[in-house]
């Protein structure tokens, strides 16, 4: 049963500083599901400090947002942030969810690479699934982002569970250890139908 999930934060510049912040559609969620969630904080030593202090964790999720390799300082910060919390959740064997723009970071973070993209911010398309996750052959899914992966340009770690028809990676999953990345945001989705499968999933592994 999930009862604590540590979820990373989204940045954005706020007049003259910046923000941490978490979509709205994840606190309807976790309300919803009566979850408790702790946010991280883009601050490596305060993040640190976090981290060393939660009890039992039984998911993490890396929130999608800005581009990775923006050259604005605060959001290299990001990066930095959930790299550590990546290493914290496999070292701690807790199950990670990345979510858009999570799920590049993960590919990043194994070796994998990026590609940018053009068609897939603010679109609706079908992604083709490759396995029988979502008992179904194909979804028809939301689309928030600027970079992509290729096949060429994915982790040897990772199986591919979904792919749409510009051979993109949409959904995969590390081969060995409980964790999914998710290039659709299905916390936007109004019935939750799916993102209540995927977390349940994770779950029972």
């Amino acid at each position: 049963i999930i009862t604590k999930i540590l979820i990373s934060s989204n940045i954005k510049k706020y007049f003259n500083t910046y923000i941490d912040f978490i979509d709205h559609y994840w606190l309807k969620y976790f309300e919803l599901k009566d979850y408790r969630f702790f946010q991280i904080p883009n601050s490596i030593k305060l993040s640190k400090n976090y981290l060393k202090n939660f009890g039992e964790i039984d998911l993490i999720i890396l929130q999608g947002g800005n581009d990775i390799f923006s050259k604005e300082k605060n959001i290299q910060m990001r990066r930095k942030v959930e790299i550590n919390l990546i290493k914290f959740g496999i070292n701690k064997k807790i199950p990670i969810l990345g979510i858009c723009r999570g799920m590049q970071i993960l590919n990043y973070f194994f070796g994998g690479k990026l590609n940018k993209i053009k068609g897939h911010m603010k679109v609706k398309h079908k992604v083709y699934l490759k396995n029988k996750f979502f008992n179904k052959k194909d979804l028809y899914v939301n689309s928030f982002h600027n970079y992509g992966i290729k096949k060429d340009s994915l982790s040897k770690h990772f199986e591919t569970y979904a792919i749409d028809k510009g051979q993109n990676i949409e959904m995969f999953k590390h081969k060995k250890k409980n964790i999914y990345g998710i290039m659709w945001h299905p916390e936007r989705e109004n019935d939750y139908k799916n993102l209540n499968l995927i977390i349940k999933k994770i779950n029972s592994l």
